[in-house]
């Protein structure tokens, strides 16, 4: 008894301890690196017009708004730091002049940005590595991981058709390779072809304006609680429901499908709200959404998403 006592008195103190942390070093924290607050925000608001440009059918002058603001916080960005996030906002900035150009649009916001990249060549040489890139169906080598890794995107542009279930079996099977703490295997999967539910369930998500009327096909991951106790394991259901939901969406590559993970960065009520709406337990914890189906077209639009270099990332330890 206090053994069991002691665990939840430290699921208690290490609540706290993530609390202090994230209170800490979030991005809206005056303690938290500013070079550091820039690079993630940059790369977060050039990554919205990228995926504004990646729809079936953009609307014109979309995001004025993070527009601007992409092209304000570049201005102050040390690029010292790292240049990724001039890339990815020099590339978004000439997809999104070069889209207006094709539809014969004008604005004044088009005048700025052409001026703004005039100025950034210098700079920053091209090509910049962001905006959208080609992205085929065809041709795929599903035995060749190495390929199946480096050409999976998110993908935007999809056939509203319900996918048959024993299709959807398949790859939900070949996501259950994924590794499992002590191979518990406590992720779940809930699935939607209902287009009434998919809309509410998506709204309630907030993440797929532009094209949820394209979205036939849903996943929902997450985790049974029950799975983990202890102070320790409190952050385990989103490890092991991370790395299934990278298998399943590799598991849909490998199906020749499209699919777009949407983030569950949600409060409890809204999580509370989701699982009202999909008949989803109390005990499971919500990993994230993936919209997926048959691809409207042979090729498509993706956003670029450029990575860091290898570099910037590792620190190889003696």
């Amino acid at each position: 008894m206090i053994g069991k006592l002691a665990k939840v008195a430290g699921i208690f103190s290490e609540a706290l301890r993530d609390a202090a942390l994230f209170l800490r070093f979030n991005s809206y924290s005056p303690f938290a690196d500013k070079s550091k607050r820039a690079f993630y925000k940059i790369i977060i608001e050039a990554h919205t017009i990228e995926k504004g440009l990646s729809l079936q059918q953009p609307r014109l002058l979309f995001g004025k708004d993070k527009v601007r603001f992409v092209m304000n916080a570049l201005s102050r960005y040390d690029i010292g730091h790292s240049p990724v996030p001039a890339h990815m906002s020099l590339g978004a900035l000439e997809a999104y002049l070069n889209f207006h150009a094709q539809a014969g649009a004008s604005d004044p916001l088009l005048d700025e940005i052409s001026a703004y990249l005039k100025q950034w060549e210098a700079r920053l040489p091209k090509p910049w590595k962001g905006g959208t890139r080609d992205y085929s169906f065809n041709g795929q080598a599903a035995g060749d991981l190495q390929h199946l890794i480096a050409s999976r995107s998110s993908v935007r542009t999809l056939s509203n058709a319900p996918i048959e279930p024993d299709r959807i079996l398949e790859v939900i099977a070949l996501a259950q390779q994924a590794p499992s703490q002590c191979n518990r295997q406590a992720t779940r999967v809930h699935t939607y072809q209902d287009p009434a539910r998919i809309r509410e369930l998506l709204a309630l998500q907030g993440g797929s304006r532009g094209f949820a009327d394209s979205v036939g096909n849903l996943f929902v991951v997450s985790s049974e609680i029950c799975a983990w106790g202890g102070p320790g394991q409190r952050n385990q259901a989103y490890v092991d429901g991370a790395l299934f939901a990278m298998c399943l969406l590799l598991a849909c590559r490998s199906m020749g499908w499209g699919a777009c993970p949407l983030n569950l960065a949600i409060d409890h009520r809204t999580e509370s709200a989701i699982r009202r709406a999909g008949g989803i337990p109390d005990g499971e914890r919500l990993i994230l959404m993936i919209a997926f189906g048959e691809p409207s077209a042979p090729d498509t639009k993706v956003a670029f998403s450029p990575r860091r270099p290898p570099a910037e990332i590792a620190t190889l330890h003696a």
